[in-house]
């Protein structure tokens, strides 16, 4: 998947969860878009371009939100270290493992997210 598909796609998720779902759905803001960053850094493996392009992505949704500096790229970078410590203990290469370490990546997330929004 090139670059630019995944900012369009990014973009997109950042358009629908900002307006359309919390309107007809009731969705909280913010969940597509991080279910979005976690999907990208399980399609690059948690390598180099993926974090610098999930830090460039979360830093684009902070800017547009209007966070603080650091309430999603520290979680997605913890999340991204625990995809790393996964990968190099287990052999992460079914669809199932893939499922399991992707839900422990929103749960990290998620956690980490908590304790830095109540630490800035």
């Amino acid at each position: 998947m090139s670059k630019w598909l995944i900012v369009v796609l990014f973009l997109a998720s950042m358009f629908l969860d900002g307006i359309i779902l919390p309107a007809f759905f009731n969705f909280r803001e913010g969940f597509l878009t991080i279910i979005f960053l976690m999907i990208m850094l399980l399609y690059y493996r948690a390598d180099i371009k993926g974090l610098i392009l999930g830090t460039a992505l979360s830093w684009l949704a902070e800017f547009y939100w209007g966070l603080k500096m650091g309430t999603l790229m520290l979680p997605l970078l913890v999340s991204a270290g625990a995809l790393l410590l996964l990968n190099k203990f287990f052999n992460i290469r079914s669809v199932t493992s893939l499922i399991f370490s992707g839900t422990l990546m929103f749960v990290v997330f998620w956690e980490t997210s908590i304790l830095i929004n109540k630490i800035l």
